[in-house]
């Protein structure tokens, strides 16, 4: 890890889809850097009339244009050229602040929820159009991504909606937006919606609460087959068992792991939809030769500072559960809700929800556990989206604000990643490979002038404006439902 110096920032500083620009707001200007240089190669200046908190700031999927959103207003800008301006006033009147804003599949296309889920207003900036979508069934933030998925290639969109207490899906055009099929699903409280990656299917699961229920669709929005607890658990009493928590494909589409509330994952291949792996996580891990367990030791350096490291253990060991004063908690519930493909598809990261601070690794081609990583405190994860085998982990307690983690199978642990090492007392003696533009930066085929190497255009501004207020919506169970 190098690096950078620092600079100013705000909540709302955003890098680009291809890391190559970093946009970051001022109180009246927005500031687009080189992340190779960190100099400042465009300043968008923001119109006279716009008054904040900014409540998004958001990157197009081409990196070409970001986007930003305060409750009655959006304005999208090049972040290349001066003379590109777009803006949208009032798009949701009346309805109150949206509670999401971000571009589709295209550049030119604006996704922008209503609050309470009254419905989905899709802009196309390249004719001043808007197509309206009522009733989105998940609209928030947290939930967004389990109601609404782009097919690969296409971009043609589903959504997932509920009105009248029934679940519907519609597909739609990937350029007008226009509704080209939608069916009532046979779903009581369908839970996910997902093309597979290489969008020859769509996926669409039911709520755990009414069993084990995976339905396929054909790209155009035929019914193909339903998976039920038979193929998904096994065993006779399967069905009474609660259902699916989490659906995910595999980035070459050959697989999908399926989580439920048991302490099995299913891993199916995509060609039959039939009989596939089931990985057990044991209650008890016996570390050999091909299996590592890795657990963490906390301790703090001579300076004061914690210092994070990984001891791999020779014993066998049974991985914390979640407790509250001490004592499990009466509210858990097991299963596997969180579960990933790396980008290779030959790993698959998962964890237990009443065991949250352990993360279990497969070998899915042999059907083999292949480490085993155990945390103090409830951890998230990401796969990194090109490189193979590399995964970043974070953890959720406060103790461990700043710090990461950084683990692929031949690294001796997890290794920390802590940006308070790097903030202003320790950044400036740490050689950094960044170097310091010199003269005018060529940027985008167009030479930029007035800028010094060095120099923050707008760093010196008020950002207090900008700022979000502190308030947020709760994810509510029930929020598809409306009076």
């Amino acid at each position: 890890m190098h690096p950078s110096r620092c600079f100013k920032s705000s909540p709302h500083c955003s890098a680009s889809p291809d890391g190559k620009l970093i946009a970051t707001p001022s109180s009246s200007t927005i500031v687009v850097r080189s992340a190779q240089s960190l100099q400042t190669v465009h300043v968008v200046k923001l119109p006279a009339d716009f008054s904040g908190p900014v409540a998004t700031l958001a990157w197009a999927p081409s990196s070409s244009r970001f986007l930003v959103a305060t409750t009655d207003q959006i304005h999208v800008f090049s972040a290349s050229d001066s003379s590109f301006h777009a803006a949208i006033r009032n798009p949701v009147a009346g309805s109150g602040k949206p509670p999401l804003v971000q571009f589709g599949a295209r550049d030119a296309e604006i996704f922008i929820f209503a609050a309470f889920g009254l419905k989905l207003v899709i802009f196309d900036l390249s004719i001043s159009k808007a197509v309206e979508v009522n009733n989105p069934k998940f609209y928030l933030p947290s939930s967004i991504a389990r109601g609404l998925c782009i097919r690969p290639q296409t971009h043609h969109l589903a959504l997932l909606t509920r009105a009248s207490g029934r679940d519907a899906v519609s597909i739609h055009h990937p350029i007008t937006q226009q509704v080209q099929r939608s069916w009532y699903p046979e779903t009581v409280d369908a839970q996910g919606l997902a093309w597979t990656p290489d969008g020859k299917w769509l996926l669409l699961w039911d709520s755990p609460a009414h069993g084990h229920k995976l339905l396929l669709y054909t790209p155009d929005g035929q019914f193909f087959r339903s998976i039920g607890a038979s193929t998904i658990v096994g065993g006779e009493d399967a069905d009474l068992e609660p259902g699916i928590k989490m659906c995910r494909p595999s980035p070459d589409a050959a697989l999908c792991a399926v989580g439920d509330h048991s302490r099995g994952v299913r891993v199916l291949g995509t060609q039959t939809w039939r009989d596939g792996l089931r990985l057990i996580h044991p209650t008890t891990v016996v570390p050999t030769d091909t299996l590592q367990v890795w657990q963490e030791q906390f301790s703090a350096s001579s300076e004061g500072r914690a210092t994070y490291m990984f001891l791999r253990t020779a014993q066998m060991v049974s991985p914390q559960s979640r407790l509250v004063d001490g004592k499990p908690s009466v509210d858990m519930k097991p299963g596997c809700s969180l579960l990933a493909f790396d980008a290779s598809s030959a790993l698959l990261a998962t964890r237990l929800d009443d065991s949250p601070s352990t993360l279990w690794i497969w070998d899915v081609s042999a059907a083999e556990l292949r480490a085993v990583l155990m945390f103090h405190s409830s951890v998230s994860f990401t796969w990194h989206p090109t490189t193979r085998e590399l995964l970043l982990v974070t953890c959720q307690d406060e103790n461990y604000r700043g710090v990461s983690f950084i683990w692929d199978p031949l690294s001796d642990g997890p290794k920390s990643v802590s940006l308070e090492a790097y903030l202003p007392d320790d950044a400036e003696q740490c050689p950094t490979p960044w170097r310091e533009a010199i003269g005018n930066e060529r940027v985008f085929g167009s030479a930029r002038t007035g800028f010094s190497p060095g120099q923050d255009i707008g760093d010196a501004g008020d950002m207090s404006a900008l700022m979000a207020d502190d308030t947020s919506t709760l994810d509510d169970t029930f929020s598809f439902k409306h009076p």
